[in-house]
């Protein structure tokens, strides 16, 4: 084989040899960095009590995360952090991945793509060899390969794209496990698992397809001519491919379509239900869409139970977008995709949005309670005529109140509130000559303004 061939094939072998040090490398950097980030964090989430200052829940979670030490403490310390107390000082509550631990989950990883990588590179550059070229120069010593004309041939191409299939999924699962901060040891082995899965699957999904007759399957096997054709090589090599790419999927396909009928049988009622995707929030495009799906938010429901504190941690977008993405996200699992739209000319674009207007006792905000519950509840419910408005009333305050006491909605609550506070209560309304406003925060109703207007001279 030619030298500049020969050196390609060394360092594509080498970079798959090395690709989990890459990352485990890459994560360290991001653990570091994400913690400068939250030790910044600290200083703006901080809460005071009688005894000393500390972190709202949401922020331990993501201290917990990413605070993570070489050697665990013999004692776990459950006390409050003391009063200047530095934020690098955080008591370190569970212990980071032993470096023995790295070496045990790379090395099948890396034994494996290496070698198949080698073999792969070195195969496909033996068969574009240029026509009437010496076929020796393209072949390296020990390494042998069936003929070009025989049945070993097309199994061969087709375990290759098996293993390409699966190792580049395996590389983008790294990286999204990496932009999480979920990679562990046991993540390598679990791509290692389904690189081995996928070469066996690539032959029984190839033999699948040709899964005619009794009759096929002899002339798949005995026939060389039929099996060597250009047509039946490139279906061999795709479905190889689809199979290294989605093993769980195949094996999946293969259950079901056997004969055992003993197994239970999944309903298919989910066929009723479908996901609102992320697009339907204001400020969410398809590229935003993809990248949130790398942190594993493929709905509306899971950016409302999102923290987002985490998100800001792990995502380039400021801490404000995405506390008005996870509002706005709560509100339209509240109520629905299709009314959300119709609560925008209300004024009405997040869930607390809802609990301010129903937690205001002037009377001029009845009427847009009212319209508001008749977009929530349906005019059958809250209909143009009433007969009884004060129970009309009541009854969309407390439908409202029901939306507004699961944990995420209360999390996102006291984010609002620490902001809240950072920004100081002259900034809750604009002030003018003749109206000031004073606010003031009620337990379960969030924060109310009332007006207050001046007296003449």
């Amino acid at each position: 084989m030619e030298t500049p061939l020969r050196v390609i094939i060394v360092v594509a072998s080498a970079f798959a040899v090395l690709s989990p040090l890459i990352f485990i490398a890459i994560r360290e950097a991001i653990k570091r960095q994400r913690q400068e980030t939250i030790k910044d964090l600290a200083l703006v989430f901080e809460i005071a009590d009688r005894s000393s200052p500390s972190l709202i829940p949401s922020f331990e979670f993501v201290k917990y995360k990413y605070f993570v030490g070489a050697k665990r403490r013999s004692v776990p310390v459950v006390t409050p952090m003391q009063p200047g107390t530095a934020a690098q000082d955080f008591p370190r509550r569970k212990e980071d991945y032993a470096t023995l631990s790295w070496l045990i989950g790379s090395i099948p990883f890396s034994v494996l793509s290496g070698l198949a990588m080698f073999y792969a590179l070195s195969l496909l550059v033996s068969l574009l060899a240029p026509a009437g070229s010496d076929a020796a120069a393209f072949r390296w010593p020990g390494v042998t390969y069936p003929t070009l004309d025989g049945i070993g041939m097309v199994w061969l191409l087709g375990l290759c794209a098996a293993f390409a299939g699966s190792y580049i999924t395996a590389l983008r699962n790294l990286y999204r496990a990496i932009k999480n901060f979920d990679l562990s040891p046991g993540t390598l082995v679990g791509e290692t698992i389904r690189m081995l899965l996928s070469a066996v699957l690539a032959p029984v999904l190839v033999v699948g397809l040709f899964w005619i007759g009794t009759e096929a399957v002899q002339a798949l096997v005995t026939n060389e001519a039929t099996l060597t054709a250009p047509s039946v090589i490139a279906l061999v090599v795709a479905a190889s491919f689809i199979a290294g790419v989605m093993p769980e999927v195949v094996l999946r396909s293969i259950i079901q379509r056997d004969k055992l009928r003993n197994f239970k049988r999944e309903e298919e009622v989910f066929e009723a239900f479908k996901i609102t995707p992320v697009e339907i929030i204001d400020g969410i495009d398809s590229d935003i869409r993809i990248r949130l799906e790398d942190y594993h938010i493929h709905s509306t429901q899971n950016l409302a139970a999102a923290n987002p504190l985490m998100l800001f941690v792990e995502t380039p977008y400021g801490v404000y977008q995405i506390m008005d993405w996870v509002a706005q996200a709560q509100l339209c699992c509240s109520v629905g995709r299709d009314r959300v739209i119709r609560l925008w000319p209300l004024g009405v674009r997040t869930l607390f949005d809802l609990e301010r207007l129903a937690a205001s006792g002037e009377g001029a905000s009845e009427a847009l309670l009212l319209e508001v519950g008749r977009v929530i509840l349906g005019e059958g419910l809250v209909p143009r005529e009433i007969a009884d408005r004060p129970a009309a009333v009541a009854m969309v305050r407390a439908s409202i109140e029901l939306r507004l006491d699961d944990p995420h909605v209360q999390r996102l609550r006291q984010i609002y509130i620490a902001v809240g506070d950072r920004l100081g209560a002259s900034s809750r309304r604009f002030r003018s000559s003749r109206v000031n406003y004073r606010c003031r925060y009620r337990s379960g109703h969030g924060w109310l303004c009332r007006s207050l207007k001046r007296r003449a001279a």
